[in-house]
């Protein structure tokens, strides 16, 4: 059965998920009564939220985003995961606080961006809409969380800024020029996450009306009659244990193990998904190189490379470094292309995949060719920044980028501010000082 969901947001969702009523950025936050995590003034925001997100992407976009496309060759086109991290939706584990700021945090940079003018915005607004692919939204909230660090620092900033060959950048913080990249998973990786969200949604179901839950393993990629075999094991295992009130093990064909449990999941209850490997660091050479001659006319720019669980991506051995080994990786992989392209003025990779409460404390690696930055963010982010600058010759460029990254925490309480909340996330939860407990949203 579902546990602590509000029973308003259970019928909301469950009329979306039998199709009688199309997802919407109110049932994405769910009902005032569901999040009892927030303050009065939080509620407010929820509301202002709901609405500036739904004017900025239109009342269209989000339901494109997260139902899959019924056309033959356009699954990846929907964004895998983005449902699941919708507030309402992470009521286990005490993630949905964190989910909340996030996603303030999306409508404050649009917003505050929206209201200050920043040239370019309905540039970004129009892209955004009409373009409903999981890169394309990456690279407009890049686009628009740059633009927001940038004016955070008193800098003038501007998106799709003129190229000195023509035709539009990404973004302009005062004197530093930007093109971004977005780096996602390869499509082995989107094809297990969608059969993976498969399985949630079939799991999901089958809990419905019955006081059980699930832990364990899910099964490897499975296709056509392995899958609904699979399928109708697990349905058989679910009756049988509401009847016997007893646990019930359903084993995959390459012996994953899943156990169905009765009554109600303990904190901490996981499901683990199948490891897949790919070489990441080719990829992401490959990617970033591209994007170096591609902007051979654009003048001196900087390459800003968002990672979306790619080369961050748990269990690889990358994602388990150090920041310092780290640091020194990207710099051995990517600095040789500084040298290659003498208009890049140098090239920054950054990821906030981790979530953790407590957050760990900042910390600095500062290397002989490369800077990273580890930065806990509202409310429980790490973001993982690394930056290599062309030596020397743009010191008060990577200086710009420098303090930027060390300061990002600070930019969601100035937009607040500037959006007329002048206390901050702080304000805007119910019991601030109690940390609450936040596991990953879905681990592989």
């Amino acid at each position: 059965m579902i546990t602590g969901m509000h029973p308003r947001d259970e019928e909301i969702w469950r009329a979306i998920d039998q199709g009688r009523r199309a997802i919407d950025w109110e049932a994405w936050f769910g009902c005032p009564e569901g999040a009892g995590y927030l303050s009065p003034a939080g509620h407010q925001v929820t509301a202002r939220a709901v609405a500036g997100l739904t004017a900025f992407f239109n009342s269209r976009w989000l339901p494109k985003a997260v139902v899959p496309s019924p056309a033959p060759g356009r699954a990846s086109d929907t964004f895998v995961g983005l449902g699941r991290h919708a507030p309402v939706l992470q009521f286990m584990d005490g993630a949905a606080p964190g989910a909340w700021v996030e996603a303030v945090r999306w409508w404050a940079a649009y917003a505050y961006l929206e209201e200050a003018a920043v040239p370019g915005i309905a540039s970004v607004k129009r892209d955004a809409r009409c373009d409903v692919t999981l890169s394309r939204f990456l690279h407009s909230q890049t686009q628009a969380r740059l633009a927001l660090m940038g004016a955070a620092h008193g800098l003038r900033v501007e998106l799709e800024p003129a190229k000195a060959s023509g035709g539009p950048g990404d973004v302009r913080i005062g004197p530093v020029f930007i093109e971004v990249v977005t780096f996602a998973e390869d499509q082995k990786f989107q094809d297990y996450e969608r059969f993976r969200e498969n399985v949630r949604a079939h799991l999901f179901a089958l809990d419905r009306g019955r006081d059980i839950y699930w832990e364990g393993d899910l099964p490897e990629l499975l296709s056509g009659g392995d899958f609904e075999t699979w399928k109708k094991r697990t349905e058989e295992a679910a009756q049988q244990c509401a009847a016997l009130e007893a646990a019930v093990d359903v084993l995959s064909s390459a012996g994953r193990r899943l156990t169905v449990h009765p009554g109600t999941a303990p904190q901490g209850t996981t499901l683990t998904g199948d490891t897949v490997e790919s070489d990441q660091g080719r990829r992401l050479l490959s990617k970033v190189h591209g994007k170096c001659a591609k902007t051979a006319g654009a003048g001196t720019a900087w390459i800003w490379v968002e990672d979306h669980s790619g080369l961050f991506h748990f269990p690889t051995p990358f994602a388990e470094m150090s920041l310092a080994a780290k640091t020194d990786a990207l710099a051995d992989l990517l600095g040789p292309l500084l040298a290659e392209y003498v208009h890049v003025a140098g090239i920054v990779v950054s990821n906030a995949a981790r979530r953790r409460l407590p957050l760990p404390p900042n910390e600095d690696a500062l290397r002989p060719a490369a800077q990273g930055f580890r930065r806990g963010l509202p409310l429980d982010r790490v973001r993982e920044t690394i930056m290599i600058p062309r030596r020397i010759l743009l010191p008060e460029q990577t200086s710009l980028i420098a303090r930027m990254c060390d300061a990002e925490a600070n930019a969601l309480d100035w937009a607040l501010g500037k959006l007329g909340v002048p206390h901050g996330v702080a304000s805007l939860l119910a019991d601030p000082s109690t940390p609450q407990r936040v596991s990953p949203l879905w681990t592989p």
